[in-house]
Formats: C-alpha cells, structure tokens, sequence
C-alpha cells in the first residue's frame, strides 16, 4: 500500500515512517486508557458508553491525529535518497505559518471523510454515511477530529481551509482514505448509535474534550520517544506492527509512573499523622466531619497558628480514602511560600498515598525549584529531540522537553504538587497546553491557600477554574484567615451554580469558621472554637512622622530589641536603610529585605533574617538588629519581632504583618522558650500613618504615603483600616476578625468613607471592573468545547498568559558581573544553577529599559556564556557596575542613582 511512503518522524539520515507513528501514539493512547484508568471510567460515565467502547473510539480518533502529514507540501520537507519515500509535487511549498499539518489534517479529513469524501462509497457501520447528514451528528464527528487534529497544545484553526489543496496532491487524500479504513479493520471502532443520535450527547462530549485534548498531546509525546519507539523504515502489516508497538508503549507508560497505580493509606488521627498530642479546634473538625459523596467544597477560616494546613491535608487525606481523589495539587500565593510548604508536605505526603513501586511522584512548582534541596522528580518523560521539521513546527519531543522542563508544570502531572496558584490557573487560560494542565488536575483535590489576596482580576480565574474543576469531578479547599463575607458567599455561590443548584445565603458570621458545600448545594456552616494559645491581642497605635519612626528604631536598637519596619514599596524601604544606616554604630546590625535582588543574594538574606529572626534564633543574635522590608516579609516568613512598624496598608495586610510580631514565646532576653507564656511585655504594633482626620482632604495618603496610594489605590479602604484600629485600639484574633474585615470590606464600607475619598475610591472601583472584565474575557467558554471558538484569544506561541494584574510589565534581567581576568561572568559564578541564582526581575519602563547596554566586546563575552546556557539568549544582560544611573549590591538590590 502506498501510504508506507510518507515519514512521520525526521532524522539527520533516517526516519520513522508515518503509518507506525500514528500507531504509536495511539498505543500510548491503549495503556493511558487501560483498565485502571480512571479518566477512562469517569470519561464512559459521563458520555454514557461502555468503557471498552470508548477507548476503542478514541484510539482510533487519536491515531489520525498526524492526518495532515500526508500533504505532499508536508512531505517535501525532507528528502532521503534511495527510499521508497513519496515526493510528490503540489503547487504551494510547505509553510508552518499558514498551512501547519495540524490544520492540513483538517483540511486531508474534508477530502476523506463521509458524506463527500472517498470513504462515502464503503457503508462501514463507523463511517456510516447517513451519520453525516444530520448536522449535530456531524459536529460530533467534526469535534472529536479537531481535537485530535490540536495536539500541539491549542485548537486549530478551521477558518479559510479552501486554498489547503494547493499543498497536497490527489494521491495523498487516496493514501490517507486507505490508511483511515485499514485503521478501521484494525482497531475495530465503534460509533455509540443511540447517543449519538441525542443533542444532549454532543453537549456532554464538548466537556469531555477538554480532556480529550491533553490526554492526546500526552500520547503525542510519549509516543515520539525514540528510546521506546526506534525509528521503522521497513514496511510490515499494520497488525504485526500494532502487537509490537503495544508492547513498547506498555513500557514506555510504566518509565513514566503516569499509569503507577496509586494506593491510600488508611487515615488514622491527627495525632498519629502529625504528632499533635493537642489538636486545634478546627484539625479536630477536619478529623471527624462526615464527608459528602461527590464533589465538595471547604472554605477555612481561621487565625495564624490554627492548624490550617494540618486540617486540610486531614480533609484531603480522608477524600481521598473514600476514593474522591488520587493525588492533590496545594496552590500557595509566591514562589517563597510554596518553597516552605513544598519541605512540610514532603515530610507528610508518603504517609498518604503509596504506591506498588516505591513513592509516588511529589514535584515542587517554581521557577527556582533547585534551590530546595528536598526537590526530587520523578516523572521522567525527557525525549530525546527529532529534527524540527520547519521554522514554526516544531516536533512533539520539542515541545515536550520544553514544557516538562519546567517543574512548575510538571507538578501538576505528579501524584502531588507543591507551587503556586498561578500553575493551576493557567489551566483556564487560553494559552498552549492548557489542556494538559487540567488533564493533570484530574482526580485531584484542590488547595489554595491565603486565597483572600486573589484580585478582581485572579477571582474571575478562580471562579472558571472551580466551575471546571467541579466538572470533573474535584473538590476544593481554600484556607484564608481574612476574607470578607462577600466573598465567601461568591465562592458558594460558584460551587452551587456549576451543581445546577439554586444558590442560597450564608447563615453565620463566626469566626473561626469552617464552610462545606456538597453536590447537592446545601451549605454547612461549623462554628469553631479557639485554641487559647493562638488567641491573640496585639495593641495598636499610630506615628505619623518618618523621623519619629526613624528614632523610635534606633531607641529599640540601642535597648536590644529585636526590630522591623515594613515598607510599602522598595523605594521606600531603599529610603529608610540608607537612612538608617548613616545612624547607627555597626551597619552589622541593619538589615534590607525586598524582591528586586538577584536569587543568589535573595536567598542568602532570607537565611539571614530567619537566623536572625526565626524560631530558633538566640538573644545574643537578635539583640539590638533592625530590619528594613517590604511585603516579602508578611508573605513567607516564619519570623518574629520584638518591634514592629508598618506603613499603613489595608486590614488583611496589617493582620498579617502583625503575625509576625511576638510570633514566638521568649523570655526577657529574647531566648526562644517551647513551654509557657511569652515574657516580653505586651505587643504592641505602630503604623506609620498619615495624622488622623475624621475629615480627610483628597490627597490625605499621597501627601505623606505617595508610594503607599501607588501601591493600594484606595485610600479610602485605608482611612476605615485606620479609623476601626483607632476604635478597637488593637488586633485581637479571633474574636474581632469578622469586625475588622468587614469595616473596611463589608457592604457598608464605602458608606463609611469621607465624601473627599470617595471619588478616588470610585476610580478604583472602576479599575477592579475592569480588572474583573480582562479576567473574564480571557477564561475559556466550555461550553464551545475544545476548539478556537471557546475564546478569541488563543495565544499561538509558547508563552505564559498572566494570572495576576499588573499594569506594567517586568522582565527578567541576568545580573553579570567582571571576573578576575576582566571577562564578563554571570554573578553567581561558580554556584549551583548560576543563571537562575542571577536572576532579578525588574519593572520595565522604570527600570529594565534604562539599564546600561553591554558594550561590543562585552557582547561577545555573553554571547560566549550564552552557548554554554541556553537561557540566557532570552534574557537581558545588565553589568551593573558600569552603568551610570543604576547600581547593585549584594545588601541593598538594584538602586536608582541620584
């Protein structure tokens, strides 16, 4: 038969020929749906078939995914002298751009298909000509080849398809006919009649593809691995090469640990699991709830120190023993935080889940993944690389190494992943292999913490990413110590409207409190005790002037107390440390913590501040240091003040700040004590505010605070966090969350506000409606199903489409620096992961864009550095010292000069 002579995989010398290509990624495909699969269970429920059934129709359907590969434009790419190889002529040449052989095999399919191709004369009970008539039937045909046809990571395009004919030649539509009913006999693919005459049914299988899609660029890749699937030249039956490739394929899954089957450990108790011979209130809840059947959503609240992330790893644990879930992904809100949970899940996740053959796969998710030292992965699936057939089309091995290069995604393919929100997000996105990433959410559970800091913007994420997940049958926990009641009752409201329920009110404004949703919609609210030792006061007051601030550090400087000032913006803090350390006797004793430093000095002052800082730290290394910081410090660290001072910042902020004030008991002298009560005297934290007015003028934050009002926005939320402080005189946790919360986030708050406030509150609201409208127009529409309508904006290049707001643009910068022989070197020379460990991102139009080029002998130098890390050819060289209007130093970050 002539369509042995079409290659499908290119070498330098030789190559792999198409038909055994298709066969094997359909046989990937086999043992990805093999009898264990749940994805292949949960796909036959919800489609109404047979399991056998089905995986015998997607096989098929995932075997003509490289259809187009039949074009003679295609084929003329590579020629090898002396093979059986078709060149055929056509009278357009092959272009990536225009006529891909994704979007050929839409067009070859046309040619091919029933109704008016060449298979319409064989009355074959799957492509039965009659299924092509009715238009609903047709679309289900259409859909399921699209989706295969999009295995490069997004919907192909089906729009102006007529012009396709000039790149392939009569013979190739015959040679892929005959493929497609040999295929048939083959596999032996059976269409399901009774539903595919219902509506209803396409419906269904427009939500199925979604998954459908990464199940097939999964296949795609494994399925180019040459180690499993050496390349075939000779010509053998399709059979015998289908026995042999099933075989391969088995194995090349196993190597994989994708199809590892997965087993729970029975849960046991708090106290067994984590070693808590006192369990909080609410990890006692999350011990003995009765769990729902089905989908369900938990939302906890409760203080800093309550147990929340015992309770749901209980609660996940528990699901997951009733056969809810196989695996789990926890979304923490920075890179820093999943770095920190990423070592306390490690330590917990094997008394979960095991597996036959050793541990299951556990992934850290960020960019700076190499930094852990507990990081291990495990989901091999390196390809080595064919020859990328044109520019713009690269091959599956390509994409593959790209994309599972990045553990950030890999995670979520793992058994357990550990990173940020964003990873999981982006499975909502219209951007390349979105499809994959929810494939990889598939049977997990969901958990997102601190999920109060989501913006207008990540909300509108959120929400289609719950909806999604519900879908498929996922549950959710979300862990939050300070989120307003409007947003809990939003985010029931999207659990009960994607179960097609009618949504229905909050009852409770405890606090803490425990929320659970089922599939049937009802909401169950649990009122939890406190613990008495995370029972919290913590006095506030206020201090208007800088200078004062300034002197009342340097007091507790020279008394030996332990201090921090947390800025609202990095030029700020820059301002403070400068001026700070003209101050003091030893700058040994000032500290300078902010997220524009290079990785390698970032690391090393996190290490220092939470030797300084942290539990374990001693009063002698404590004594008298003060440390200048931003919002990284709320953010990530396990550290504690003896005097703290914060800019004003909105309530869930200053709450959060103010956790790290006597964070730990000590005794007078600073000594960490695990037993007792703290003997410091009481906390007090003072905010460095604006002078009160219960009459505000316009410009009452920006006068005093002009980088606070950039950062924020709101002055007016700012004046009722300080007008409520002002009333309460301190922060007590728990028993005044919900009144702190609300009275600058409740309904009423804006009714609070000083009229002179509210026109700039107005604008931003405003930019929150239109945060919340960019969100909602880049969430995909599943009801389209996976095709180029479910969103107008598919990215058609492999890039990251952002999940959080910003209003302007950063880029990566690569900080170099001379080395002893005067050549440019990168600036964590001889380090592990050099150029990660040099890294520092910058914003763009302040900062990136006006840093000092590389001169021409420079350029060399880092071209030379740039064969040696790939990388680097996409990011921006800066030789700090030789530019004139910036500096860098491995205590203060990158500096603006005046």
């Amino acid at each position: 038969m002539s369509y042995y002579h079409y290659w499908g995989k290119a070498g330098e010398d030789n190559y792999h020929l198409l038909p055994y290509h298709c066969l094997d990624v359909a046989a990937v495909a086999w043992h990805l749906l093999g009898d264990s699969s749940q994805l292949l269970k949960d796909l036959a429920d919800l489609l109404e078939m047979e399991p056998q059934a089905l995986r015998k129709l997607l096989v098929f359907i995932i075997a003509l995914h490289d259809l187009g590969k039949f074009a003679a434009a295609f084929q003329n790419l590579k020629s090898y002298p002396g093979s059986l190889l078709t060149q055929l002529k056509c009278k357009m040449v092959y272009d990536a751009q225009k006529a891909k052989h994704d979007r050929l095999g839409a067009f070859v399919w046309e040619k091919v298909a029933p109704k008016k191709g060449l298979l319409e004369p064989f009355q074959l009970g799957f492509l039965n000509p009659e299924f092509f008539t009715v238009r609903h039937q047709r679309q289900t045909v259409s859909l399921l080849m699209e989706t295969s046809f999009g295995h490069h990571g997004q919907p192909i395009s089906i729009k102006s398809l007529a012009h396709f004919d000039f790149y392939c030649h009569p013979q190739n539509y015959q040679d892929a006919a005959d493929f497609t009913l040999e295929l048939v006999n083959l596999l032996q693919p059976a269409w399901p009649e009774e539903q595919l005459h219902n509506k209803d049914w396409l419906i269904r299988l427009k939500q199925a593809s979604w998954y459908l899609a990464g199940l097939i660029t999964l296949s795609d890749w494994l399925g180019s691995n040459t180690e499993w699937f050496p390349y075939q030249t000779e010509e053998m039956p399709l059979g015998d090469y289908w026995e042999k490739t099933l075989e391969r394929a088995k194995q090349a899954v196993a190597a994989t640990e994708l199809q590892l089957p997965v087993q729970v450990n029975p849960f046991q108790s708090i106290q067994s699991h984590f070693g808590f011979d006192d369990p909080t209130p609410l990890q006692l809840w999350a011990e003995t709830l009765t769990l729902d059947t089905g989908p369900q959503l938990f939302i906890l609240e409760d203080v800093t120190g309550a147990g929340k992330t015992e309770a749901a790893l209980t609660l996940t644990h528990r699901l997951m023993e009733a056969n809810e879930a196989e695996g789990f992904y926890f979304g923490l809100p920075t890179m820093a935080t999943s770095n920190a949970m990423f070592s306390r899940v490690a330590d917990h996740y094997q008394q979960m889940l095991k597996t036959t053959q050793g541990q299951p796969s556990i992934v850290l998710a960020h960019g700076a993944r190499e930094m852990n030292q507990d990081f291990q992965e495990a989901l091999k699936l390196n390809l080595s690389e064919d020859m990328n057939y044109a520019q713009g089309d690269e091959t599956a091995s390509t994409h593959c190494n790209q994309w599972l290069a990045d553990s950030r995604k890999t995670a979520l393919l793992a058994n357990v992943g550990v990173g940020t929100i964003d990873q999981a997000l982006m499975a909502v996105l219209p951007m390349k292999h979105q499809s994959l990433r929810l494939l990889g959410l598939h049977r997990k559970i969901l958990i997102f913490d601190e999920v109060h800091a989501a913006d207008s913007y990540m909300f509108e994420l959120l929400d289609s990413l719950l909806r999604a997940h519900l879908r498929q049958g996922g549950s959710a926990i979300l862990l939050t110590a300070t989120l307003p009641l409007s947003q809990r009752e939003k985010l029931c409201r999207i659990w009960q409207e994607e179960a097609g329920q009618v949504p229905t009110s909050l009852q409770t404004e405890h606090f803490p409190l425990a929320t659970q949703v089922s599939l049937t919609g009802e909401i169950k609210e649990f009122e939890l005790a406190s613990r008495p030792s995370v029972s919290r006061e913590v006095l506030v007051d206020f201090v208007s002037s800088p200078t004062e601030v300034i002197e009342q550090l340097v007091a507790a400087h020279k008394q030996g107390k332990a201090c921090v000032w947390v800025r609202n913006s990095v030029d700020d803090a820059l301002e403070a440390y400068n001026e700070l350390s003209t101050l003091l006797n030893s700058e040994d004793d000032l500290l300078l913590f902010h997220s524009r430093f290079a990785l390698l000095d970032r690391k090393n002052i996190e290490n220092h501040v939470l030797a300084t800082f942290g539990k374990e730290s001693s009063g002698k290394e404590r004594q008298g240091k003060i440390l200048i910081a931003t919002q990284v410090f709320q953010e990530s660290l396990d550290a504690d003040a003896d005097l703290m001072i914060s800019d004003l910042c909105p309530i869930d902020d200053l709450i959060q700040r103010a956790g790290r004030l006597h964070r730990h008991t000590r005794d007078q002298q600073g000594r960490f004590i695990r037993a007792g009560d703290d003997q410091r005297k009481q906390p007090l934290l003072l905010v460095h505010a604006p002078e009160w007015t219960a009459t505000p003028e316009e410009g009452w934050l920006s006068s005093q605070l002009q980088n606070t009002e950039y950062v924020y926005r709101s002055p007016g939320r700012l004046w009722l966090t300080q007008k409520i402080l002002r009333e309460l005189g301190a922060i007590r946790m728990p028993e005044e969350a919900r009144s702190l919360i609300e009275a600058v986030y409740g309904l009423a708050a804006y009714d609070a506000m000083p009229e002179s406030l509210k026109d700039k509150e107005d604008k931003y609201f405003g930019e929150e409606r239109s945060k919340a409208s960019k969100g909602k127009s880049l969430n995909l529409d599943w009801a389209k199903g996976y095709s180029e309508n479910s969103n107008r904006a598919w990215i058609d290049q492999d890039i990251e489409v952002g999940t959080r707001f910003v209003d302007q643009e950063s880029v990566q910068v690569v900080l170099l620096k001379r080395n002893a022989k005067g050549k440019i070197a990168l600036w964590a020379e001889h380090q592990e992961h050099p150029v990660q460990q040099s890294l520092v991102k910058l914003p763009l139009r302040k900062y990136a864009s006006q840093l000092a080029l590389l001169n021409s002998n420079d350029h060399q130098d880092f071209e030379q550095l740039a064969s040696r890390y790939k990388q680097l050819k996409f990011l921006q060289p800066w030789l700090a010292e030789e530019d004139q209007n910036f500096s860098y130093s491995a205590s203060q970050g990158v500096q603006k000069l005046t």
